[in-house]
Formats: C-alpha cells, sequence, structure tokens
C-alpha cells in the first residue's frame, strides 16, 4: 500500500529530476557567497561574524549594567535603512515590564547615529517600526504582529529583539506564563524571518558562571536556537571586545577580537558631544535663521532666546528629547515663557494701581 502510494503520486507529479531537486555542497556555498549581508559597523566585527546574513538568529549578549548589546542593536538598525544593499525597513521589539525591569528605547543615541550616517531623520525613523512589549502575554502576541507586519511591507530586512529573554528569565520577571511559552515565541519569530528572508538579530543580558564562560539568560532552547551568539564586554579603557561563543559554519568558538577608535561603533554617545551638537545647531541658526529674518523685533527676540540656550546648555545636555533642535525648541519655549510670565505680573500691578 505504501509504494503503491509513493508510485500513484510520482505519476500525479511527474518523475524526480535529480538535477532539479538536489544541490551539491559547493553549489549551497556559491548561492551563500552571493547574498548581501548587513553590516554590523565595524570590519573587524564583520570579519568575526562574516556579516548579518538573512534568515540567520544572532544573540548578542553582555553585562546588563554595560548596555553594549543594546548599543550594537541601535547600531544594526541604522545599517539596514541605509541606501544600498540591502536596505529596507526594521521591525523593533522593545521587551521589558514598565513596572519591575523597564526596558528603555535610547532615543538619542539612536538619533546621533543616524545623523552621523547622513540620513534625512524623517525618512529614517519612519522605516523603524517599534512594537512595545510589557508582559509575558505580550510577548507571546509579537510573533503575530510581526507577520502582520512583514505581510504590510515587502521591504523589511531586519527583526531587532531588544532583551528578548528579559520577560521571562530576569529576576525581577513576574513569571505568570509557563517558560515553555517562552520557545514558542522565539520559534514562530525566527520561522518569520526563514520563511521572509529577514534577518534576526536579538540582545540579552548575561548569566555568570563560576569558573566558566558567561552564557545568556533564556535557558538552554535559546542558546541552541540562536545561529550565532557572540559575547560582548566593555574592557578597561573603554574598548569593547567580542567573543564567539556560537557559529553555524565557522570553527571559531571562543576566538575573541576587541575594537576600539573608529571601530569602535558600540560607544555610548557622551553629554560633551551632544553639546558640540547644540552649540553647531546654535551657530547655524543664528548665521543663517537670524540673519533671514526680516523683522528687527524678531531679530532681537532670537537674541534673547540666544542667551537663555547659552545659560542653559547644562540642563538640555541632560534632557532626554531626541535632538539638538527639539532641545533648543523646548528651551526657546521655556525661555517665552518667563517674559509672558513677567508681562503679566505686570499687567496685574497696573490693574492694581488703577483700582487703588
Amino acid at each position: 500500500m505504501v509504494n503503491w502510494r509513493v508510485k500513484t503520486a510520482m505519476a500525479d507529479h511527474g518523475s524526480l529530476d535529480a538535477a532539479s531537486t538536489f544541490k551539491s555542497a559547493l553549489q549551497v556555498y556559491a548561492n551563500r557567497a552571493e547574498v548581501s549581508r548587513l553590516s554590523t559597523g565595524s570590519h573587524r566585527l564583520d570579519q568575526l561574524l562574516s556579516g548579518i546574513e538573512p534568515t540567520r538568529f544572532y544573540l548578542f549578549f553582555g553585562d546588563p549594567k554595560e548596555k553594549a548589546p543594546d548599543r550594537l542593536l541601535y547600531r544594526l538598525m541604522v545599517e539596514a535603512i541605509k541606501p544600498g544593499e540591502p536596505s529596507g525597513k526594521v521591525v523593533y521589539l522593545l521587551c521589558g515590564n514598565y513596572r519591575r525591569d523597564r526596558t528603555t528605547l535610547d532615543s538619542e543615541l539612536l538619533v546621533s547615529l543616524l545623523e552621523d550616517s547622513g540620513l534625512e531623520l524623517d525618512d529614517a525613523l519612519g522605516k523603524i517600526h517599534i512594537i512595545g512589549i510589557f508582559s509575558e502575554a505580550q510577548l507571546m502576541n509579537a510573533p503575530a504582529l510581526v507577520e502582520g507586519l512583514v505581510r504590510e511591507h515587502d521591504d523589511i530586512r531586519l527583526l531587532a529583539v531588544q532583551q528578548i529573554s528579559k520577560l521571562f528569565y530576569s529576576e525581577k520577571a513576574i513569571r505568570h506564563e509557563n517558560p515553555a511559552e517562552f520557545t514558542g515565541v522565539v520559534s514562530r519569530l525566527k520561522e518569520i524571518c526563514t520563511l521572509h528572508g529577514i534577518a534576526m538579530v536579538a540582545s540579552c543580558e548575561s548569566k555568570q558562571r563560576k569558573g566558566l564562560i558567561h552564557e545568556p539568560k533564556g535557558g538552554n532552547f535559546l542558546r541552541h536556537s540562536a545561529n550565532v551568539i557572540t559575547y560582548l564586554r566593555v574592557m578597561k579603557g573603554g574598548d569593547v571586545s567580542a567573543q564567539l561563543v556560537k557559529h553555524f559554519d565557522k570553527d571559531r568558538n571562543g576566538k575573541r577580537i576587541s575594537f576600539s577608535g573608529e571601530d569602535d561603533v558600540l560607544g555610548r554617545i557622551t553629554k560633551d558631544s551632544m553639546r558640540g551638537r547644540i552649540q553647531n545647531t546654535m551657530t547655524h541658526l543664528r548665521s543663517g535663521y537670524r540673519e533671514a529674518l526680516k523683522d528687527d523685533e524678531l531679530q532681537e527676540a532670537f537674541d534673547r532666546v540666544w542667551e537663555t540656550w547659552n545659560l542653559e546648555q547644562g540642563a538640555m545636555i541632560y534632557a532626554q528629547v531626541v535632538s539638538s533642535m527639539d532641545l533648543l525648541n523646548l528651551t526657546g519655549a521655556v525661555s517665552n515663557r518667563r517674559e509672558i510670565e513677567e508681562l503679566r505680573r505686570r499687567v496685574e500691578e497696573l490693574e492694581r494701581k488703577d483700582e487703588a
């Protein structure tokens, strides 16, 4: 009976052609060599990983205090939307319980990387689809949301998941759901990326073991599911090292590299650099915008706002607003409000004198 069914199926669909059905290892290798890979922004890290290949699952983990894996995630999002090949859109999953163990989007770093890459902010930010995940139940529904976006947009190139295991495995996890549900989430996300030719990159925290190498939090399944696993560590002096823990086709497990200077794409945007960006914007506005104002009173008003900008640079540097222009606008609005309040007090004084 079994043989008859097999023969019937072959008769219906035609005989199998070995030349069209099977591929040699050399053919597979040649096809993979032609696939465009996403850069990490670091030449040395690209050499270690051979770039970020579509359909593969890359996991970067490290000390939660250092945030190096999350910063690399932002760098990859910027690389994915740059003009060129491959180029497209990004789906960004932000995982973290907003009451117990927050995970935040570092908007200052993301915008700084976009500006440094010469991208137009409105256009670039429009290519990043953000999904906030704040509970285990929401994480279990994330694959359906991602699949909906993938069906709606055929040019998604990267799925970036910040802190993929935090909701189920962090020390502050609520653990309302069965940990086995986490494996289903990862499997489904990986399946979606494989079917649609999307690279999946995730960050997570490290788990220290006495006398042994650090490993990612997320259970055995996460370690087996990821095709490439890399441990990132910030060393003394600020350099970042990357240790390859697992790779699907490279015998380099345990190899460690460090990158600094121009290759250091994981360094935090410093407050001094924010000060420089604000001052540059102020200078451009004074030499261009102010001189273009036709009304002398508006020019004088600009000069008063300029004085406030100079005095309050410290406050602008520490504010969590997306860009230097937003900070300048905010500070100008505060200065205007101060003038309005002063005028209001004067009017009230004049009214009291008239009543007397």
